[in-house]
This record gives structure tokens, C-alpha cells and sequence, in this order.
């Protein structure tokens, strides 16, 4: 689906949703419209990701993301006055008087080891561009203080009770007019010392004679979007039916806990088994442990979990391996017979669940293939999406295994 297309076939004047999903920019908007997002993303690799040129124009709940270039790169220009309300951008933006100034905070902050069950402290210095609020639903997590002032502003961040087990994973909002959301990560552990002031990052030191402050104060809100330990899924948003080579941030649709079923009509005597691979760098696995299957019915960190009596997978990101970027999750019929392959199976239905069923995809359209790769969970830029794949090989799971780093020989 062409969101450009989309955006040039509404009237003037009109009010357009967009689609769920991400989609490719740049968006060019010249003629008076108002365009909905419904979990929409529009990336683009260069500056600008959506421009507005004409007057009218109103863009309301979707993310714009500028994938290269600096976080101050210009991801939504407004070369008239426009309206924006609900708007997330990775990166800057121009034409919307005190916003156009200079956000200098890390799109990742790393704590690196801190002490378990323990209270923690972390200092860290940022430049905003305007009156900032702080949002994190995390409960073992604060920051102080929450609301910052336009420009430079020291920052504490306190990190509390959080167990050996687990893996710090957060989400968190800097809202102004528009939101900016950045990412907390550590690793908790008993045999380190408690951090006390230690300091992540400090922004460069700039000049802000001029400023200006909002002239209506910040709302607090009351629901944020946060994949963690403690994430309850949002399931007042509707259940996503995705499309082959469609992407979308998991924090949309869920928590870090979820099930994956596969269902579909095959014919007596296929078997069909699900392989999760853990990746790092390179998509390469984390030896042979990071094969989960039914001969290895569960990760190291049990962050995946193959359940041999439905056949479904559990996953937990809050427990996933730092060194883990990408989690390939496929499917394979059983070898020995190189006549059984998808082109005899029907609507092979994969359902994400986390109470009640959040994200659906039917690869239809398979043919030859034996192994097919269904989902990708990978993290961009500390954020964790999925991708709708449905592609594979029919050799089967030699080639896959060999292709992630693990030698198989196919007999």
C-alpha cells in the first residue's frame, strides 16, 4: 500500500485515516487535509519525513522517523502554519515556533550493571527545546525532576528494587507539543556495587538566550506506551492483521509477554514444527542454545519457550540476552519425504497473543518451500518491532541453520 498514493487521491479539505503499519516516505502534503494515523509510522532515510506546504493541514497521532542522520535531522517541516496534535518524531522539527529548537538527549541511555534490589541513582544531562514532562510507567523507575525547563536541565534518574533476574527494558516519553521516546536499559546484579550519582551522558553545552515557554501547561497523562517487565497490553487497540513485509513497533499491540500460535489446514501426515532463533551481530546465533525447538524446548534465560503439548511458543522480551538483536521465528515440515512442502498447506494462520489475540498473519501464496521463516522480532534503535516475513527455502532447515551460524548437515 502506497501512502503517498493514498494522500494524493483525498480531496481537499477532506479527513484521511491512514493505515496501520510503517510506510515510506517522504510525505509531501500540499493541499488542505487531515490526516489520522491508526498506529501509523512514515519513515524516511532522508530529511524531511513529512512537509507541509499548504495551509489547512492537520496531522494527528502518527510517528515520523528519520532512520539516518542526527536526532536533530528535520523530520516534519511545516513551511506554513500547520496543526499537530498526537505526534511522535525521531528526530527534529521546524515551523512550530518554540519546538524548532534543540533536543539533545540519547535516543538509548544505558545504565550498564547496577546493583540488584537495591536503590540505584544515575545523573544525566540534557538539552530540551521547550517545556519538557518525563513519562515512565515503570514503577522501579524515576525521574527527578519530571517536568524539565526549555534548555539545559540535570536530570536523576533513580532505579530501585529490581531483581537479578531481570532485565531492564524501558520505554520512555519526552513530551513537549510533540513526543520523543528514548530507551532505558541495564543489567541488574548481586555482586556489583550500588551506583550513587553515576553519570550516562551529558548533552553539549549550547546557548539558549532564546527560549520560549508554553503558554498552556503540560497534561499529565495517564497511559504511556512502555514495553517492560511490568507492560499490561494496551488491548483497547484493535487486533492487527498484517501483510506480508509490513512492519510495527511491538509497543502498539503488546507487552514483553506473548504466545505464538500457528494453525492451518494440512494434509495426514505433515508435521510441521516451529524454530526460534536467538541472533546477535550479524545475525548469527548464540550457538547452538540459540536454537529453541523441540529438541531444546526452552532459551538459557528462558526468555523462549517451545510448549511441546500445543506446540506454542512463549516469549518474554524483559528476559532476552543483551547480546540478542533479532528473534527469528519459522516454521519447517518434518524432513524425509521432498514432496511435502506449504504448497499443500491452507491458510497458515500465525497469531501473536497476549490476552486475546494482538497481531495476526496468514502467509498465503507459499509454494515449494519446506522451511519458511513466519516473524521477525528485531530491536531498531533500542525499540523492538516485528516484521511480517513469510518467505523461506525448500531445502529446509539445513539452510536456515547454516545461514544463522549453526552447522547442520541435511541428510
Amino acid at each position: 500500500m502506497d501512502i503517498k498514493q493514498i494522500v494524493a487521491n483525498a480531496s481537499a479539505g477532506s479527513s484521511v485515516t491512514l493505515p496501520p503499519g510503517e510506510f515510506e516516505g517522504p510525505l509531501v502534503i500540499s493541499k488542505p487535509l487531515r490526516l489520522i494515523g491508526k498506529n501509523t509510522t512514515i519513515w524516511a532515510k532522508k530529511s524531511p519525513v513529512i512537509e507541509i506546504n499548504s495551509n489547512g493541514v492537520s496531522i494527528e497521532n502518527i510517528r515520523a522517523e528519520l532512520t539516518e542522520g542526527s536526532i536533530n535531522d528535520i523530520a516534519v517541516m511545516a513551511n506554513v502554519l500547520a496543526a499537530a496534535k498526537d505526534i511522535e518524531v525521531l528526530g527534529g522539527v521546524r515551523g512550530f515556533g518554540a519546538e524548532d529548537g534543540f533536543f539533545d538527549v540519547p535516543r538509548t541511555i544505558e545504565l550498564g550493571e547496577f546493583k540488584a534490589d537495591s536503590v540505584n541513582t544515575f545523573a544525566l544531562t540534557v538539552n530540551v527545546p521547550d517545556k519538557t514532562e518525563i513519562v515512565c510507567d515503570i514503577r522501579e523507575v524515576a525521574f527527578s525532576p519530571s517536568i524539565l525547563n526549555a534548555g539545559r536541565n540535570e536530570v536523576t534518574v533513580t532505579v530501585s528494587g529490581i531483581s537479578a533476574q531481570t532485565y531492564l527494558y524501558a520505554e520512555v516519553l519526552f513530551k513537549t507539543k510533540f513526543t520523543r521516546r528514548i530507551y532505558l536499559m541495564g543489567r541488574p546484579k548481586a555482586d556489583v556495587p550500588k551506583s550513587d550519582m553515576k553519570r550516562i551522558y551529558t548533552a553539549t553545552k549550547r546557548d539558549f538566550l532564546h527560549t520560549t515557554q508554553l503558554s498552556e501547561p503540560i497534561s499529565v497523562s495517564t497511559v504511556t506506551d512502555v514495553i517492560s517487565m511490568t507492560r499490561t497490553p494496551d488491548t483497547s487497540l484493535p487486533a492487527l492483521a498484517m501483510m506480508r513485509g509490513q512492519r510495527v513497533s511491538l509497543s502498539q499491540y503488546i507487552g514483553s509477554r506473548f504466545d505464538i500460535f500457528f494453525t492451518c489446514e494440512k494434509p495426514r501426515g505433515f508435521e510441521i514444527d516451529p524454530y526460534v532463533f536467538l541472533l546477535g551481530e550479524n545475525e548469527q546465533s548464540l550457538g547452538d542454545s540459540g536454537l529453541i525447538f523441540f529438541g531444546n524446548e526452552r532459551s538459557e534465560n528462558g526468555e523462549v519457550i517451545y510448549h511441546l503439548t500445543d506446540g506454542h511458543v512463549e516469549v518474554d522480551l524483559a528476559k532476552v540476552d543483551f547480546r540478542v538483536r533479532k528473534i527469528a521465528l519459522a516454521y519447517s515440515i518434518y524432513a524425509g519425504d521432498t514432496q511435502k512442502n506449504f504448497s499443500s498447506v491452507r491458510e497458515p494462520h500465525v497469531s501473536i497473543r497476549a490476552g486475546g489475540e494482538r497481531i495476526s498473519f496468514v502467509m498465503d501464496g507459499l509454494a515449494a518451500e519446506a522451511t519458511v521463516v513466519a516473524m521477525e522480532f528485531y530491536l531498531y534503535k533500542g525499540e523492538w518491532k516485528i516484521s511480517a516475513v513469510g518467505a523461506g527455502y525448500k531445502d529446509g532447515m539445513a539452510k536456515l541453520c547454516n545461514r544463522y551460524g549453526i552447522e547442520v548437515v541435511d541428510e
